[in-house]
């Protein structure tokens, strides 16, 4: 029988948090912030999210940074933690896990990564320019990431139940089921 090695916060506010990587009250969370021994990804979303029926997308101009506000909204939150040298990525993984939603009754399928910001205009280099010694290939790295269904994987406006998973390589998370409520 394995260990459990995270948690996955039950009662959190999904409206309250933003597409990008910081870490929020509804991240999955591993249970030894420093030592854990887990390898992989885990995501966490409402069970049930209400759309008022009078609004449209129009309506809610997205940031200059591409972060849509106000109510037709479906945020997932996700912890990745792999090997630094995953895929090449150099430790950069939040913006290169898939996130895909299937449409439960028409098999609909959408998919999409997490807006990148320029790393270079936020840190003033690539992460490429940074020395990496063999033990930092092996490091395991913590990565958070939130995404909006609907804006980042173009989810419609509609009454619908969605099993959404990630997928980075050879890694996949947990599935989890999420129905869309028109009131």
């Amino acid at each position: 029988m394995s260990e459990k090695l995270y948690k996955i916060p039950e009662s959190c506010s999904f409206t309250s948090i933003s597409s990008g990587s910081q870490e929020n009250e509804c991240s999955p969370l591993l249970l030894d912030r420093y030592f854990s021994t887990f390898t992989g990804l885990v995501i966490n979303g409402p069970s049930e999210v209400s759309w008022p029926k009078s609004f449209s997308l129009e309506e809610f101009v997205p940031s200059p940074s591409g972060i849509r506000s106000g109510p037709l909204r479906l945020m997932i939150a996700g912890l990745a933690r792999v090997k630094f040298a995953t895929l090449n990525l150099k430790g950069d993984v939040g913006g290169e896990v898939l996130i895909v939603a299937v449409n439960e009754k028409t098999a609909q399928t959408y998919s999409g990564k997490m807006p990148k910001p320029d790393s270079e205009a936020i840190l003033g280099f690539e992460p490429q320019d940074i020395l990496i010694t063999e033990a930092d290939l092996n490091a395991l790295l913590t990565s958070h990431f939130n995404i909006d269904l609907v804006h980042d994987l173009g989810l419609p406006i509609e009454a619908a139940i969605y099993t959404v998973y990630a997928t980075l390589g050879d890694f996949k998370s947990n599935a989890i089921s999420v129905k869309t409520i028109i009131e």
